[in-house]
């Protein structure tokens, strides 16, 4: 007997060895998706009707090995570097107080509540778990409303609702205190660029704590706010305003301007009855409301505006803000048209009823070669749309080019369904890190490391011809993150101007008298760790626009791109 219980000791040895052997080979990645396939096998027998006693039974014994697996050494490693492995815990222990609620043990679905509760992982919960219907015979246990209450008080700290006051004329000191503090404390925990912001963080809180006390009203407040967290030099970390002062910060006639070899034109005009009274593109500024238009844009635009690198503070303050202000206030321009004739014009900021802004994706062919625009990557439907053009057109071309230029972003995962169209290898999208926290005295904080991306190729769509990319200081954030994947690839050149510098992952929260903030909480990188966060990604080719080709309409971009795919 005592022969047998060795070698079943030894039994039992050699196939934990071998699991954690094979665990340690996983990816974070591979081991998140066999966590979320063994949540879905368990839940196929709970949340069906009426499950039996075996099938329940066999849905908790599924997932008690689920948790078993995310606790073992190798994946909870894994999972240090990956937040969103780190969460299945999280969510087994909800799948498991719903099952045991279903099969009547009242007192382990509370306990799954509770065992949740100790991961960490409920700044959110008491409302979440509401979401559940399963859990309905439990939520009058004392059992159940104790850890609800004690959710809803972590919830309440972490949510930072208190700060959430509502808008008046004037804040109190005590309110004013309170934003700036806010704002201090979520960047010198959450901000993943300080070193690139290169300041003393705490004296710059210091030093603004009479700055904010001394200001008159609510929107003086807030200007004092945006200067702040300017200060970052980070695009992805930003002051709004409340909703009431929108109209007041941020109206702007539907044209644009851009500084093109140290003059600033106009470029793009958005509405066609303005287009007739004369703004039209190649348009000199020469003066805003009797000021220098630089000096205009020195004092009364650049110090509001949160930026990355250079390339990005200019498109700011000469493209994105120049002409914004309050819709009560028109703005007065002095013109220099292409002729040399001097032109003053008072013109609204609001009330046009004709503004057309840039589409989402539009697409023709030039001399057999494809020109596909993405100006954003936020519509849902972008994919759709390339698939039927790819099908209709794009598949007969011998060469693609695809303009994001004027593109600031949204999500990554569209342009990488866009990018896995163009290869049939699978490749490799932006490696980040986290900042961690650690509650002893004197901790300074660590990083996580995520690690990078690794997407599959379509299968379906696979373009198999030349590609461009055109590039420029407004691909911003989820483009550059397309940039990035598409240029480690080694797919194409990417041409034109180098990008803004900016991506991350933001943490938003709300600020007194109605406004919010954002500080960026994820450092990207390439996949090899070259940096392109505070510098922009180069392109193979530099193509700048010339005062000679805004004046003669020509996208040098473009054309050099044409020329290269002939």
């Amino acid at each position: 007997m005592k022969i047998h219980k060795l070698l079943l000791v030894a039994v039992l040895a050699y196939v934990f060895t071998f699991k954690a052997a094979a665990q340690q080979h996983l990816s974070s990645s591979q081991a998140y998706d066999k966590a979320q396939q063994d949540r879905s096998d368990a839940n196929d027998l709970w949340e069906k009707k009426d499950p039996t006693p075996a099938e329940l039974d066999r849905s908790i014994r599924i997932l008690k090995h689920t948790l078993v697996f995310l606790d073992s050494l190798p994946i909870k490693e894994l999972a240090n570097g990956n937040f969103y492995l780190k969460a299945r815990a999280y969510d087994v222990y909800l799948d498991m107080a719903q099952s045991y609620t279903v099969a009547g043990k009242k007192d382990s679905a509370i306990m799954m509540l509770e065992k949740r509760f100790a991961e960490g992982g409920s700044s959110r919960a008491a409302s979440y778990i509401g979401d559940f219907p399963l859990l309905n015979p439990i939520r009058q246990e004392p059992g159940y409303l104790a850890i609800v209450e004690k959710m809803k008080k972590q919830s309440s700290f972490w949510q930072n609702e208190a700060f959430k006051t509502v808008y008046k004329e004037n804040l109190t000191d005590a309110e004013k205190v309170a934003g700036l503090s806010l704002l201090w404390s979520q960047a010198k925990y959450n901000f993943v660029n300080f070193d690139h912001a290169g300041i003393d963080w705490n004296q710059t809180y210091i030093d603004y704590i009479p700055k904010v006390t001394a200001t008159k009203t609510t929107a003086e407040y807030y200007k004092v706010l945006i200067t702040f967290y300017a200060q970052l030099k980070d695009g992805h970390t930003n002051v709004y305003v409340p909703n009431t002062l929108t109209a007041q910060f941020y109206s702007r006639p539907p044209f644009r301007t851009e500084l093109v070899e140290g003059r600033v034109f106009v470029t793009q005009v958005f509405s066609d009855s303005l287009f007739k009274t004369g703004i039209q593109p190649g348009l000199e500024v020469l003066k805003i409301d009797g000021e220098p238009v630089i000096d205009y844009a020195e004092k009364n635009i650049k110090p509001y505006q949160s930026s990355s690198t250079p390339q990005d503070l200019e498109v700011r303050e000469f493209s994105y803000a120049l002409l914004a202000g309050s819709k009560d206030n028109p703005i007065n321009i002095e013109f220099k048209t292409a002729k040399g004739k001097i032109i003053s014009k008072t013109i609204a900021r609001t009330g046009y009823h004709d503004i057309k802004g840039l589409k989402t994706l539009d697409y023709k062919t030039i001399n057999n070669i494809g020109y596909l625009t993405i100006n954003n990557f936020e519509d849902g439907s972008i994919g759709k749309q390339f698939d039927s053009l790819y099908t209709a057109e794009i598949s007969k071309t011998k060469g693609l080019i695809i303009d994001i230029r004027y593109n600031g972003g949204g999500s990554s995962g569209i342009g990488y369904d866009i990018i896995s169209k163009l290869t049939d290898k699978p490749f490799k999208s932006s490696a980040s890190k986290n900042i961690s926290l650690m509650s002893m005295p004197g901790a300074e904080p660590s990083w996580i490391d995520n690690g990078f991306g690794t997407w599959n190729a379509s299968g379906k769509i696979f373009y198999n011809k030349p590609v461009m990319v055109l590039i420029g200081p407004r691909t911003f954030s989820a483009a550059e993150d397309f940039t990035v994947a598409f240029d480690y690839m080694k797919r194409g050149k990417l041409i034109g101007m180098p990008t803004g510098g900016s991506t991350g992952q933001p943490v938003s929260f709300n600020l007194p008298g109605g406004g919010q903030a954002r500080v960026c909480g994820k450092h990207d990188s390439y996949p090899d760790g070259k940096e392109f966060v505070g510098v922009g990604i180069n392109p193979d080719i530099i193509v700048k626009p010339t005062i000679k080709d805004v004046l003669n309409g020509v996208d040098a971009a473009k054309e050099k791109a044409l020329q290269l795919l002939k």
